[in-house]
């Protein structure tokens, strides 16, 4: 029955395009669904069923780790499925994410001409997820939430009682929930000064631990607030306490999220009704709350900022600020951007790993990376380290090593803190934190989609 079945599918089902990993839910009276979705259902250990993102060909896992190389292989696949999947990715992992949309919708439009297509179809899934994934990385937070909710009205319930598992979980689309319909979502939007300065605050620069604290005054509702500056965090990060205060606006909860010690940092969603950073205002901004002391600008917000340079000693940023990098961007994320991380290129001991940006890292280590286990020699040096997370501190069993690379082509030779890691799917493994500021610049700009070290 099963070869019967394939002989009779289009070309694209038949070769086993996209092999995912999902746990799903549609309803099954009104609509269509596609038989693809039972291969794509995956029970987890725990007892949990979830539906995920993948594929054999790695160009998923390469949008994840941010190494184009798996993505680049599969540009010239001969299955046109695959090189427009491969030409999407690529195109949001160089920043260029109206070209990535093209694409997805490219994929689709494939499908649609291969025909035999359900209502609801996993690889057509997928291209949505994409598509949602970019409205969070090119636009706004209210863009990204719209699209994401459309995605789960259109999915989850149909497919939960298609396959009668009301638990199933999907992975790239429930992270969050609204408790608000989506009109009623206030509208960003930001009042920019041409050029903004902002130094660090000076009496948080750490004695005890050296390196760089990029923490810096900022004003929420008109509240006096010291912020880390984080590109390791997307959505950024509200202490609970702000909310006693009653001046932020409930719209949901983030779920499927974990620190850097894989503590749960599930929490409400609320929006500030405006946020100051230097002579800039933006309004209706979003936060997560979690049991976290430290209020944490993510790459969500920072991504916004135009002509973005980091410095040892402060930020300068705006429409009309020097601006001197030309290298192309390469960006990590999962496929609805529920994470993302800027990434950059080492070269150590004549190999290329790449690293995550990480600037909330503090610390003398320039290089920071998560290992499954330690040597015997290592375990024997080991001693543990507090560090803060978004849940807020944690404790890590670490060592130092010296290391020498070099990054975007300046050779560094200093420390990499070797800690072991509690969820190796959800946590980066190879980490630039923000002692490089002490040996050079970090640039960005998400426009004209380049990013450069120097």
């Amino acid at each position: 029955m099963m070869h019967r079945y394939f002989s009779r599918m289009p070309a694209w089902k038949a070769l086993g395009v996209v092999c995912l990993w999902m746990a799903v839910s549609v309803a099954a009276e009104a609509q269509t669904i596609s038989p693809e979705f039972t291969r794509t259902i995956r029970h987890n250990p725990d007892g949990s069923v979830t539906l995920g993102m993948g594929d054999k060909a790695g160009i998923v896992q390469g949008m994840h780790e941010g190494d184009p190389h798996a993505v680049q292989t599969m540009l010239a696949s001969q299955t046109p499925f695959w090189s427009l999947l491969a030409a999407s990715v690529l195109a949001r992992m160089q920043g260029d994410f109206t070209q990535s949309d093209k694409q997805a919708n490219r994929m689709v439009a494939y499908l649609e001409r291969e025909g035999g297509l359900r209502d609801l179809e996993p690889l057509v899934m997928y291209a949505e997820i994409l598509k949602a994934g970019n409205a969070g990385l090119a636009g706004s937070w209210k863009d990204w939430l719209v699209a994401l909710h459309g995605l789960q009205g259109k999915y989850e319930k149909p497919l939960r009682d298609f396959f009668r598992i009301p638990s199933l979980k999907f992975i790239n689309m429930d992270h969050i929930t609204l408790n608000v319909p989506t009109e009623d979502l206030p509208t960003p939007s930001v009042d920019w000064a041409p050029v903004n300065h902002v130094d660090y605050v000076k009496t948080l620069q750490r004695k005890a631990v050296p390196g760089i604290n990029p923490v810096v005054p900022v004003l929420i509702n008109q509240q006096k607030v010291d912020a880390v500056l984080d590109t390791g965090v997307f959505i950024s990060i509200l202490p609970n306490e702000y909310l006693k205060s009653g001046r932020f606006k409930s719209i949901g909860k983030v779920s499927n999220s974990f620190d850097a010690e894989g503590r749960s940092d599930t929490g409400p969603l609320v929006v500030a009704d405006n946020l100051t950073i230097g002579k800039t205002v933006f309004h209706n901004v979003i936060f997560q709350t979690t049991t976290a002391k430290k209020t944490i600008l993510g790459l969500q917000i920072l991504k916004q900022f135009p002509h973005f340079h980091m410095t040892d000693t402060g930020v300068t940023f705006g429409p009309a600020a020097e601006y001197d990098c030309h290298r192309p961007m390469l960006l990590s994320s999962d496929p609805s951007a529920n994470s993302a991380y800027l990434v950059f290129p080492v070269v150590s001991d004549q190999s290329v790993r790449y690293a995550y940006l990480d600037s909330g890292n503090i610390g003398d280590a320039l290089f920071f990376e998560h290992v499954p286990y330690f040597s015997p020699e290592e375990q024997k040096q080991a001693t543990s380290f507090r560090a803060l997370t978004t849940t807020g501190v944690g404790t890590f069993l670490a060592v130092y090593r010296p290391m020498t690379a070099t990054v975007d082509g300046v050779k560094l030779t200093g420390k990499v803190q070797k800690a072991l890691r509690h969820i190796p799917s959800l946590i980066p493994d190879f980490l630039l934190t923000s002692a490089l500021l002490q040996h050079g610049s970090f640039y960005f700009d998400f426009p004209t989609h380049t990013l450069c070290y120097k």
